[in-house]
């Protein structure tokens, strides 16, 4: 996942359109904030999704910790 200028745009993009859906207010003082750990979270969901798994693989039928 690429971070800079064109990804904070779109992140501040996502962060007002799901503060409107859920209608939600969000303090000036408290984006910059919001829009880091969003964007944080961006970065963390783009590792487990840019892993590259075999065909075979399948999730195992019973979680054991």
């Amino acid at each position: 996942m690429q971070t800079g200028p064109a990804d904070e745009s779109g992140s501040a993009a996502l962060l007002d359109a799901g503060l409107k859906v859920a209608s939600l207010p969000l303090e000036p003082e408290l984006r910059p904030r919001v829009l880091m750990h969003l964007e944080t979270a961006l970065a963390m969901a783009a590792l487990v999704t840019d892993f590259a798994l075999p065909d075979e693989a399948e999730p195992a039928p019973v979680y054991r910790p």
